[in-house]
């Protein structure tokens, strides 16, 4: 492994820390000022830190809780890749949804790339619908209900 890529792990490892421990100052300092955050799963796609400060206030107020836990992580070049399991409490709104007060588990994988000791880019990926069947959400399709199968706690990632 060269130094770069051990310089861009650290620099992966202390990002998901400073986001579980919800400090936005620690977590911004991880990033470029032209940083590009994008969640594959809602569509959203923000740039800069000021952008990705407000992104954090509303996971952080939906799931005051977060923890991001990584599972297995490895860098190559100027990139990081990481498969993180999330635990969090829906305690906040979300999506337009009351707060429920349950638990859930994400499964979640960042594609991340660094420069210059920072984070330019991260992509998250993650199944939306993971977590909605854990809150309890119903869903419709054209005005018609879904029947999704009832949420089942996966095994844990070794």
């Amino acid at each position: 492994m060269t130094p770069t890529e051990e310089a861009n792990l650290r620099l992966a490892y202390e990002h998901f820390e400073a986001e579980s421990a919800h400090d936005t100052e620690r977590t911004l300092k991880t990033l470029s000022d032209d940083v590009m955050y994008r969640v594959v799963a809602s569509g959203d796609v923000v740039y800069g830190k000021e952008a990705v400060a407000k992104y954090y206030d509303v996971w952080w107020t939906a799931f005051p809780d977060v923890n991001i836990e990584i599972k297995r992580i490895v860098a190559t070049g100027e990139w990081v890749f990481a498969e993180n399991f999330v635990t969090a409490t829906h305690l906040g709104p979300w999506l337009g949804m009351a707060p429920t007060g349950k638990k859930v588990v994400q499964h979640l994988c960042a594609v991340i790339r660094c420069r210059d000791g920072l984070m330019t880019e991260e992509s998250v990926y993650y199944d939306q619908l993971e977590r909605l069947r854990q809150l309890g959400s119903d869903f419709t399709l054209d005005g018609r209900k879904i029947n999704v199968p009832p949420w089942k706690d996966p095994p844990k990632v070794p």
